[in-house]
């Protein structure tokens, strides 16, 4: 089964959740269901009976609720109307319910091109990428990071920000796979979507260190969507996925590639990714997860050299019924936070002098 969450600004439950039947969504909060994939699973059963017969048992109570169209849902901008949101969330009080985390270097193609720019711009042998590649394949421990903020994680339709000192931005396309933790205390994958970890690769190329930077900041810093797709119904086994780059609506970049699970590099596959993050990070109740599984394309400077520029929209496609997240690329407004501490700053210098 489909879902994906939508907001109605104007309606006494603005955050609402909708059911994809063919090119149409029914609207499973109109008659009193869920609002949401993290109402559905915690308040709706989903961690009880499973997530498969909640959204079940949803859709027979909404037998005659209303029917929007997918085609008007995806191709909405902007925040006055109904619009899509990211396809699962924590609540609006407590949105840091859901977890965000990301693993790199798990497919070949992106952990070769990763070390060559990495070399490339310190002008010597990194060899980090490499390593964790070949660490990984033989059952090391997985790169796995965190996008510390969940606001920061936007939905098809919205802008993705760009600092105003990021030196080349990249889109990375990446698989995502969805969990939450049942009454027995387990862990479950509930469903799969797809996800744009937007990463500034001219920082993190230049020292790996710069990661957190370069993965991390306000005003949208990664994208969800745009559909979620049940685990039952979902081949995780081979997906493809593509990313397309638009400048002024002509295309400047595209890429095509292998995900799914026979194309990690590690031995088995996505539980190799699970058993690190859980290990460390067990769920607690009332928490939902969100995994990212690293990217099988990535654009070179060869490719796209000025990266991702303010303007840009960038439309990443997943097979499998998941679709396509398009987002705009938009400047981050610049903080004036710091003005009292750099007039500080100054006029120590002058006293100085």
């Amino acid at each position: 089964m489909k879902l994906l969450q939508f907001r109605e600004p104007n309606a006494t439950r603005p955050e609402r959740l909708g059911l994809v039947e063919g090119d149409q969504v029914i609207d499973l909060t109109e008659a009193g269901g869920p609002g949401s994939v993290y109402e559905l699973y915690y308040g709706g059963g989903g961690d009880e009976g499973g997530f498969l017969a909640a959204v079940e048992a949803a859709a027979k109570k909404a037998s005659a609720a209303r029917r929007l169209s997918l085609v008007d849902l995806l191709a909405a901008r902007g925040v006055d109307g109904v619009h899509l949101d990211k396809p699962v969330s924590g609540p609006s009080h407590d949105p840091h319910k859901l977890r965000v985390w990301l693993a790199g270097v798990t497919h070949e193609d992106s952990a070769k091109l990763r070390e060559i720019e990495a070399r490339q711009a310190t002008g010597g042998a990194v060899n980090v990428y490499e390593q964790k590649y070949r660490e990984c394949a033989a059952g090391g421990r997985p790169e796995l990071f965190s996008k510390g903020d969940p606001n920061t994680v936007v939905g098809h339709g919205h802008p993705l920000a760009r600092p105003a000192d990021t030196e080349r931005l990249v889109p990375e396309t990446e698989l995502v796979s969805v969990y939450g933790l049942n009454r027995r205390g387990q862990v479950e994958r509930i469903g799969y979507t797809g996800g744009n970890d937007v990463t500034d690769n001219g920082i993190e190329a230049t020292n790996p260190l710069n990661l957190p930077q370069a993965k991390n900041w306000s005003g949208g810093c990664a994208s969800l969507g745009p559909i979620l797709v049940t685990a039952d119904e979902y081949d995780d086994s081979d997906v493809t996925v593509s990313c397309e780059i638009l400048r002024n609506g002509e295309r400047v970049g595209f890429k095509e590639g292998p995900t799914g699970q026979n194309n990690l590099n590690m031995p088995d596959g996505l539980l190799h990714m699970e058993r690190s993050l859980f290990r460390r990070l067990p769920l607690e109740p009332g928490q939902l997860q969100v995994l990212y599984w690293g990217t099988p394309i990535v654009f070179s400077e060869a490719d796209l050299a000025s990266g991702l520029l303010a303007g840009d929209v960038a439309k990443l496609t997943f097979s499998g019924g998941i679709g396509t997240l398009e987002n705009t690329i938009v400047p981050m407004p610049e903080t004036t936070q710091l003005a009292d501490l750099e007039r500080a700053r100054a006029r120590r210098s002058t006293s100085d002098r």
